[in-house]
């Protein structure tokens, strides 16, 4: 595999174990930083400006913003394939998959994927298609059988995989997605109505917060998603609340992307 394309050792993915689950997440470079095309279409300035995918973690480890390390030239890479060289890419994404579901279950760890770790892809509406051979390494390596031909999208082909998103599209949400594949919508500090719509819908929406989560949000109440990546595990109707990651945004005091309750209170009431 020339990249590893999922991430199961960071501190969020880590903490997945003890509630049962190995956490895999797959980076890629956000936006149109690889260019190659968008992959974050519904991201607005201030969240491009402190992603996490680009700005915090190992990948933040540059001397400037326009240097790239090993990892950020991995998730350059893998972007570059997705959008170039797509079958081949979405094949090793699959094998990556099977091999996460058997690492899970010799751990006796239910497997959780998240393919969206720092894009904003509907793979819902991406097919898979595997041949004999493919369908044979996938069988095997998952040690159940799996089927030749075509898939509506990764979800159906491992339907027995847990998946979890973040994404900025509402409009997602409102789509007849796989009952395996659970998706909360973003807080980008522009899309406060589609927010609070989906919300009354039932569905959960993710707000960084900069100074500690308070009990509620635009009159809804907040959970700590920093316990935990497993969005499945939520109740629903509620406010993903988490901290800023990355020294970018943690210096957001301005732009509305990170609410702030005590340091900036004209910007916690406008959110």
């Amino acid at each position: 595999m020339e990249n590893r394309i999922y991430s199961v050792d960071s501190a969020k993915a880590a903490k997945a174990v003890q509630y049962g689950y190995l956490n895999a997440i797959q980076y890629k470079a956000p936006a149109n930083i690889a260019g190659v095309g968008n992959l974050c279409p519904k991201a607005s300035a201030a969240c491009l400006a402190a992603c996490l995918g680009w700005y915090s973690g190992h990948a933040s480890m540059v001397k400037s913003d326009q240097d790239r390390n090993s990892v950020r030239q991995s998730r350059i890479d893998k972007a570059r394939r997705f959008m170039t060289d797509r079958k081949a890419y979405l094949w090793d994404v699959c094998r990556a998959t099977a091999l996460a579901y058997r690492k899970a279950k010799k751990a006796k760890l239910k497997l959780a994927g998240r393919l969206n770790g720092s894009t904003d892809i509907a793979y819902e509406g991406i097919a898979i298609e595997l041949n004999e051979k493919q369908a044979g390494i996938l069988s095997k390596l998952c040690a159940r059988k799996i089927k030749p031909g075509k898939y509506k999208n990764i979800f159906e082909l491992f339907a027995f995989v847990q998946w979890i998103d973040y994404t900025k599209n509402a409009a997602r949400l409102y789509r007849a997605l796989p009952s395996n594949y659970c998706l909360t919508l973003s807080y980008s500090g522009t899309n406060k109505a589609d927010c609070l719509k989906a919300l009354g819908a039932g569905h959960n929406v993710a707000v960084v917060f900069g100074d500690g989560l308070p009990s509620h949000w635009n009159g809804f109440p907040v959970i700590d998603g920093d316990s935990h990546d497993l969005r499945h595990l939520d109740p629903r109707g509620v406010v993903v609340g988490l901290s800023p990651k990355g020294k970018k945004a943690k210096a957001d005091k301005e732009s509305g992307f990170v609410v702030w309750s005590k340091a900036a209170p004209s910007l916690a009431l406008a959110a």
